[in-house]
């Protein structure tokens, strides 16, 4: 009797053990396969596109397996898991390595910085706190209420040395900058990305800024037509570009790329690491986070004109589920 016992477990251990392999195996072939669906049908697919935000989150898996199929000696196993670590690892690469910096002729430095405030976040004394700690240049605010923008209006009246502060909001969008320089305003494109258009009058020359905040790609069709018609401005305006905002879309999305056709994002040019912005909440347990943003939907893009110099993500949030996004850019001479 105990033969037929320990033969039956032998028969399920052999059966797991196939499983488990084959679970492994189809996990690997699964994502080689996601990365020839990228190019057809693209983000229209629901699997692509969750793939696509969470793309960098897949080494978790990928890397334990293809060590253990290492040494449990599946070749097989071992190859399908390789094919896509090896991709992955490659597209994020350059973020991980020293990049040269470029320097432009005036070398007039220039702080951006983004950051969505949240709708919902009341902490002012926190926001104030950590808008003077970076003191930017150029302050691209999404998800800012009426109410909040009156009160940071009074509260950074005293941002800059000299005493100056330039302000434009639009209430319909939710969206505020605030400029060291002198600035115009010049449109609002609700329905090209919900895009705020200023031109900032920098001692280095005249620069069109722009602060968006697109839908969630919830449908993903509306998420592409704004960013569709907002490239299509972008491709338009020869002068000197900057572009800041959270665009609800990841640097392996489909619409990240229309964008990245014309203009080079700060993180990918002089930031380190994922540089994940949202969400920012993370639960502790006896003061230790438990949790950590996990994708990078806040970005800073900027013309051929300008060169960057430093790009972060900062480490406090200020009461916002979104971590602010900053670039330090070198301006050249700029001529529209």
């Amino acid at each position: 009797m105990y033969h037929w016992i320990i033969t039956f477990l032998k028969l399920c251990w052999r059966i797991a053990c196939w499983l488990f392999w084959l679970s492994w195996g189809m996990f690997g072939v699964g994502i080689t396969m996601w990365y020839v669906l990228r190019w057809w049908p693209g983000d229209r697919s629901l699997p692509v596109r969750l793939v696509n935000y969470f793309m960098p989150w897949l080494l978790v898996g990928l890397i334990p397996g293809l060590a253990l199929a290492g040494v449990a000696r599946r070749k097989w196993i071992a190859l399908a898991l390789a094919v896509p670590t090896l991709i992955i690892s490659l597209t994020f690469a350059p973020l991980f390595l020293p990049r040269p910096a470029e320097v432009l002729a005036a070398n007039m430095p220039l702080k951006v910085m983004s950051y969505n405030v949240w709708y919902h976040n009341w902490q002012v004394t926190e926001l104030t706190r950590l808008i003077r700690q970076e003191q930017p240049d150029i302050l691209l605010m999404q998800e800012l209420n009426p109410a909040l923008a009156g009160l940071l209006k009074t509260e950074l009246a005293d941002l800059y040395p000299d005493g100056r502060l330039y302000w434009a909001y639009e209430p319909e969008v939710l969206q505020g900058i605030i400029s060291r320089f002198p600035l115009t305003p010049v449109e609002l494109a609700y329905d090209k990305g919900r895009t705020q258009k200023v031109i900032v009058e920098t001692p280095a020359g005249p620069v069109a800024v722009w602060n968006v905040h697109p839908s969630t790609p919830a449908p993903w069709s509306r998420q592409y037509q704004q960013i569709t018609g907002l490239v299509e401005d972008i491709a338009a305006t020869p002068g000197p570009l900057i572009v800041g905002g959270d665009f609800n879309t990841t640097d392996q999305s489909e619409t990240y790329g229309l964008v990245e056709q014309y203009l080079r994002n700060a993180h990918w040019e002089a930031g380190w690491g994922f540089g994940f912005s949202f969400p920012a909440h993370r639960p502790r347990f006896r003061e230790v986070p438990i949790a950590t943003p996990v994708i990078r939907i806040d970005h800073i893009f900027y013309s051929p004109h300008f060169s960057a110099r430093s790009a972060r993500t900062l480490e406090e949030s200020g009461g916002s589920d979104h971590l602010p996004v900053v670039a330090e850019l070198i301006v050249g001479t700029l001529e529209r």
